[in-house]
């Protein structure tokens, strides 16, 4: 993970402004609950944080997941300067998260409230199984938010996202949670050059009786 260990070092003051205007909007189209267990992968240096934080409440639990040190080293610094006492780190793949990491609910089978996969789709590196994992942590009931970049055909930028975020924007990162969930939507989110294509939202609830 040495290069997104690189990569951390310039995401905050560099990348995060071409995805600074869709945190709020996202974390409103999750619509966690207050006081619930939300799980954030890949966290990166936990940009997302506040406006989760702001609706899980002072009784809600935030495990944020990421494979890359560097990232977490700076998500860390993130929870310390802000004070969260309900945030909590953990490095590992997306595909193999420790049941410890979700404390009191360890033991649950789905112990999982809401699930928060921004910019992961496109880089888990097999996106159906990796979300299949995902969404058997999350409650029946329980909400679901991806949101990813897509490009059916790759320009220039749509290129350079590729290599330098280690991705693949040409799936259709949707798919999975479209075929699993109950309510599903997709919607474009504004638009931005940089961003190689277009910057969507896919959101659902796991069904009750699966």
């Amino acid at each position: 993970m040495s290069w997104y260990d690189w990569f951390a070092s310039i995401y905050d003051n560099s990348i995060e402004a071409a995805y600074r205007e869709y945190r709020a909007p996202v974390a409103e189209a999750l619509a966690p609950a207050s006081g619930s267990l939300l799980l954030d992968v890949p966290c990166g240096t936990g940009q997302a944080f506040p406006e989760l934080v702001k609706r899980l409440g002072d009784d809600g639990t935030l495990v944020g997941v990421d494979q890359s040190e560097g990232m977490l080293k700076k998500a860390g610094m993130r929870v310390d300067k802000a004070g969260w006492q309900g945030v909590h780190l953990v490095r590992a793949s997306a595909d193999a998260i420790p049941r410890e990491a979700f404390g009191s609910r360890a033991e649950a089978p789905t112990p999982v409230d809401a699930l928060h996969v921004f910019l992961g789709m496109s880089v888990f590196s097999d996106m159906e199984e990796t979300f299949g994992r995902l969404w058997s942590l999350l409650r029946p009931g329980g909400r679901c938010v991806l949101v990813d970049v897509h490009a059916e055909r790759l320009g220039l930028q749509g290129f350079m996202v590729n290599r330098i975020a280690r991705a693949e924007i040409r799936r259709r990162f949707w798919e999975p949670l479209e075929r699993s969930a109950e309510g599903f939507e997709l919607r474009d989110l504004p638009f931005q050059r940089q961003h190689g294509g277009q910057i969507m939202l896919a959101v659902g609830t796991k069904p009750q009786n699966p």
